[in-house]
């Protein structure tokens, strides 16, 4: 008898550690993008910061959520379920930026580069 976990149990317990390193990095990243973005802009470098840090985190968390959840089920399932959040997490990114797009309490480069830098670090976390 061997002592491997079963493939779906490899797969679990590695997008669980995938999540947790994705809960880390929005964490470490709201908290530092929020004092730099306060110390450089202000309020509304905070805001901004804030802001991306929603958006970064709908965004991976939601994969990685799907993917933990879905670790054990066939294929097909995995990925209708991977491409309907994509398709609602489009959604929602295009009613909150047209929603923000007039707004003038959150700074707009302070978004754009904690989104950039959100971005960068969940390619290497995940």
């Amino acid at each position: 008898m061997s002592s491997e976990p079963a493939p779906s149990s490899a797969v679990r317990t590695a997008f669980g550690a995938v999540l947790r390193d994705v809960v880390v990095l929005v964490g470490v990243l709201t908290v530092l993008g929020g004092l730099v973005g306060f110390l450089v802009r202000g309020t509304e470098g905070l805001w901004g910061a804030l802001i991306g840090a929603a958006i970064a985190a709908l965004f991976t968390l939601t994969t990685a959520l799907i993917m933990y959840a879905t670790a054990d089920k066939p294929i097909h399932v995995t990925t209708a379920s991977a491409a309907g959040a994509w398709l609602g997490k489009m959604v929602v990114l295009v009613v909150v930026l047209a929603v923000l797009r007039d707004q003038d309490f959150y700074d707009k480069v302070v978004l754009f580069i904690f989104l950039t830098f959100a971005i960068l670090g969940s390619l290497v976390v995940e």
